[in-house]
């Protein structure tokens, strides 16, 4: 399958790279912030830089990786220009969203997909390495759903499926997760940095993957409303 990037945030390289290490074709790739071409440079040197419509015209799976509030308007002004049809997959990386927001590109006969590696991206070589160890949530029409799942095992991860309407949910649950859990590993590397520990993210490292691990291993207790008074 040819596949090709649309947008300079950091995800899209790095799963191109790793479909491409799956055995298909990269084409080119859309970017225009000087990180974002360098990145490409970097990660896949032999890969073209052009416009977004002749990549696109030139793909088979085409990677919106851009900003969350851009994905609907970039996906309509390329279906505007007919680039879209029964052929081509289109996918977004948002947390987000669902694939209800590739709607435009559905319409033309285009394969709608919202795939969301559970972690953040850097950008370099790391997060291959980092990818297929992770979870992937998955959304797409119900009867397009195997070629989701195709594509995040391809990647090397687990594919979990997320709900056009849990989608919602899944976002705020990756927001509130991610947030907290850097919040609390920067105020205890602080501690121990401001009492001049030498490598305090070391030493702390093994506690916090050690309580993430038990705390999720822990069944849900649901909250009493006496509770919060």
């Amino acid at each position: 399958m040819r596949i090709g990037i649309i947008g300079n945030e950091p995800a899209g390289p790095i799963l191109a790279k790793a479909w491409a290490s799956a055995g298909h074709e990269l084409v080119a790739a859309a970017v225009d912030s000087q990180d974002a071409i360098e990145r490409i440079e970097t990660l896949l040197p032999e890969l073209r830089i052009d416009s977004m419509a002749a990549t696109v015209e030139d793909s088979e799976l085409v990677i919106l990786a851009v900003p969350q509030n851009d994905v609907r308007i970039v996906c309509e002004g390329l279906a505007d220009l007919g680039l879209f049809g029964p052929k081509k997959i289109v996918l977004h990386i948002s947390p987000l969203a669902g694939h209800g927001i590739l709607d435009s590109a559905a319409l033309s006969g285009a394969v709608p997909i919202a795939l969301h590696p559970v972690m953040h991206f850097s950008g370099t070589s790391v997060d291959l390495l980092v990818l297929k160890n992770t979870t992937v949530a998955v959304s797409a029409p119900e009867l397009l759903l195997p070629i989701a799942q195709a594509l995040a095992i391809e990647l090397g991860a687990e594919p979990i499926v997320v709900r056009e309407d849990q989608r919602a949910a899944y976002a705020e649950a990756f927001e509130v997760a991610s947030g907290f859990s850097s919040l609390v590993v920067q105020q205890a590397i602080g501690i121990l940095s401001e009492a001049g520990v030498d490598e305090a993210a070391r030493l702390i490292g093994p506690v916090v993957r050690s309580a993430v691990d038990a705390a999720l291993a822990t069944p849900i207790n649901p909250l009493d409303p006496r509770d919060l008074l």
